[in-house]
């Protein structure tokens, strides 16, 4: 009798203990999505354990998937939609599972491997640039480095993804691809500008913009072309000889996948991936030249704001957010915030990412968002940035012009923000000149 009396007695004071640390350890006011927990059994039970349903492992995921999955927030829709209008078909406009089956391709296109063979090509291009555009007004306040750094751009782009010299002016006078870039780019950040109109409206507007149209068909010339060039140089070609260029590459992938009876992407949709790339291990021992490149990803952030949809109901710090609510990132304030930075954050110091705020908070460093649809093309982007800097910090001196022209700074927003009022004095170093 005594026995079974302390065992009851041991029960009880265990399931009391269990109900109080259980009570206290949760927030009755704080409803986190997921399975309700029964009583003593927790979720064993529901999620098919105990039952011999599923193994642990496999409920485990099955929760992440549906409660934790890190598709939980995805592009919202007014960037779709803005961008879809340009790019109908391009990874920036797609959601689910058409997301998905562009990610495949595209993603592992753009990663650090597969554009490290280009160092070469970012090199010459800004080598060029230098003799070309700065040594011969060697000096002299500039006043159009926006306008000559996106043409660099635009000719670095042309070699990788085009193996296309977009300085190479055209011998017959007509419109070539370099013309179709600057219209299509130019169009592209006007078009951003009437974002807020009716979607039948900016599909008119683009419709009867022959300037657009023109250089909608050039471009989609020029990369049906080598699309069909590659397709018959990857049949009579051994499989040992290397794409040339990312249109290869994609294409590469894509035929792979064909073969294989897998869905792959269509002409159209491989062309919009290209074009939207259009808008928007020496290197690593160079340290400096890195906490640089951070610094001015974090003084002057690409997008300002960064958009997301959320997929299902969520509780972020203690503030519900419903299925379909659309978030806004201040990526700006974040990099702004003083209390996210030990190292007064409106002062550009690119040590700061040397010692102080070498890791700073979570979320709190966004230049190219973050999440699954985070910027596909960061890789690429963040390398060109590193690659061109290393001899402009090698080569060139960059001086403000005090009061001999307007430097006051500023910005313009377009599909990316850039200076509004820059205005610098460029010396090349005589022992890199190029005579």
């Amino acid at each position: 009798m005594f026995f079974s009396t302390t065992i009851a007695l041991l029960v009880i004071c265990v399931l009391t203990i269990y109900w109080y640390l259980k009570g206290n350890g949760t927030n009755p006011n704080k409803k986190l999505p997921g399975l309700e927990p029964q009583w003593i059994l927790g979720n064993l039970r529901s999620t098919g354990v105990i039952s011999g349903r599923v193994v642990l492992y496999e409920a485990l995921t099955e929760l992440k998937a549906k409660f934790a999955d890190r598709h939980t927030y995805d592009i919202a829709e007014t960037t779709a939609r803005n961008f879809g209008v340009l790019f109908p078909t391009g990874l920036i406009a797609l959601r689910g599972n058409e997301w998905k089956r562009h990610a495949r391709f595209i993603l592992p296109m753009l990663k650090r491997a597969k554009v490290l063979p280009y160092l070469n090509t970012i090199v010459t291009c800004t080598d060029r640039f230098i003799d070309e555009k700065l040594t011969r007004r060697n000096g002299e306040i500039h006043m159009d480095l926006v306008e000559q750094s996106q043409r660099l751009l635009l000719s670095i782009i042309g070699f990788i993804a085009f193996d296309y010299d977009l300085e190479t002016t055209s011998t017959s006078g007509t419109f070539d691809l370099r013309d179709a870039f600057n219209d299509f780019v130019r169009i592209g950040n006007q078009f951003i500008l009437i974002s807020g109109i009716a979607l039948w409206l900016g599909k008119l507007i683009l419709r009867m913009s022959s300037q657009y149209q023109r250089a909608l068909r050039t471009m989609k010339h020029y990369v049906t072309n080598m699309i069909n060039e590659e397709k018959t140089r990857q049949q009579e070609a051994t499989s040992s000889i290397r794409p040339i260029n990312l249109i290869a590459s994609l294409v590469s992938a894509v035929q792979l996948e064909s073969s294989e009876g897998v869905p792959s992407l269509t002409p159209n949709e491989v062309f919009d991936e290209v074009s939207l790339l259009v808008l928007g291990d020496v290197l690593d021992s160079l340290i400096y030249v890195d906490c640089v490149a951070k610094e001015l990803l974090r003084f002057a952030p690409i997008a300002t704001i960064i958009s997301r949809k959320a997929t299902r109901d969520d509780i972020i710090d203690g503030i519900e957010v419903k299925k379909d609510d659309t978030i806004l990132i201040a990526v700006q304030s974040l990099h702004f915030d003083p209390r996210y930075w030990k190292i007064d954050p409106s002062k550009f110091i690119p040590e700061r990412f040397l010692h102080e705020d070498k890791n700073p908070p979570h979320c709190v460093y966004k230049p190219f968002g973050g999440g699954h649809r985070a910027c596909a093309g960061q890789d690429l982007a963040f390398f060109e940035l590193k690659t061109i800097i290393t001899p402009l910090m090698q080569r060139v001196t960059f001086v403000d012009p005090g009061n001999e022209a307007n430097n006051s700074g500023g910005m313009i927003q377009r599909i990316t923000c850039y200076p509004k009022h820059l205005a610098i004095r460029v010396y090349v170093d005589r022992d890199h000149m190029v005579v």
